[in-house]
């Protein structure tokens, strides 16, 4: 790892403006690359805007579910030539559609070279099982200064993801969401503080969640919360309005990393013993 600059934007995606949520990212990433960011994580589904089955009723707008994008297609190389243009890497979220005709939540991981990869999320919760279908997959994307996982909103309650992306060689975690209901941006922000601070800490990686904020136009309304946390679980920066896009931006120190994991007893997974917790789940 080398020192690097990264960005949590929370952002406001309307269900099904593609159009206009890819002029908000195009916006947003000009602002962050103007303060020096390096990498920059949008929420899930920022580019198609978040709606489930259950939500499939006529909304007022006559939106329903959000349209699939394909990989390739137009809508990816709207937001391959962003990346191009601006000279970053940055992580959008959307609803794909591949070539089987499955469904899945994406994030898509774009260079100023192009698509680096994408990670389909993996734990798919009740009310969104009708809509889209559970990966299997956990990569790493290699960014020339770091090496990050990902996780979308519903994967960060599953301690075993963030375990298994730090033994694969992660040393930071993007956790993009599209979090909303009646919680407050308080109560959001003190529920998610008694978990991913603990990600961060006991696999020793520096993590950064991100929510969609504000009206999506079908029925959400998304209260924000966005922080960073360095690899003992303290936060680093924060966002400071529930109801307005923000880009919160951290510098995470390849040294205090390093440090980190440089204490044994706190550095658990050195201490880790897979051939135990496997015999355990085949009794």
């Amino acid at each position: 790892m080398q020192d690097v600059m990264i960005a949590a934007i929370q952002m406001t995606s309307v269900v099904g403006d593609i159009e206009g949520n890819l002029a908000s990212i195009d916006r947003l990433l000009g602002d962050a690359v103007g303060q020096g960011v390096d990498i920059a994580c949008f929420p899930e589904l920022s580019v198609s805007g978040y709606n489930t089955s259950e939500r499939n009723g006529e909304p007022a707008n006559g939106i329903r579910i959000p349209p699939t994008v394909e990989i390739p297609s137009e809508t990816t190389t709207s937001l391959e030539a962003i990346g191009k243009r601006h000279g970053i890497w940055f992580l959008v979220g959307l609803f794909e559609r591949d070539l089987s005709g499955i469904v899945y939540n994406t994030q898509l991981v774009i260079s100023p070279n192009g698509i680096e990869g994408k990670y389909r999320k993996t734990h798919v919760p009740t009310t969104e099982i009708g809509t889209w279908r559970h990966d299997d997959d956990l990569p790493i994307f290699n960014h020339p200064k770091i090496r990050f996982g990902i996780e979308i909103c519903y994967d960060t309650h599953f301690p075993e993801v963030s375990t298994e992306l730090a033994d694969k060689g992660a040393e930071l975690i993007f956790m993009p969401h599209a979090s909303g209901g009646p919680e407050s941006a308080p109560d959001k922000q003190a529920r998610w503080e008694r978990y991913v601070p603990a990600r961060a800490y006991d696999n020793t990686v520096f993590t950064a969640i991100c929510n969609q904020v504000g009206d999506n136009k079908a029925g959400h309304n998304f209260s924000g919360v966005t922080f960073v946390c360095n690899p003992i679980g303290k936060l680093m920066a924060q966002s400071k309005s529930g109801s307005a896009e923000e880009i919160i931006i951290a510098k995470l120190d390849s040294a205090e990393l390093e440090q980190a994991r440089h204490v044994p007893e706190t550095f658990f997974r050195h201490f880790r013993r897979p051939e135990i917790y496997d015999a355990w789940r085949s009794k």
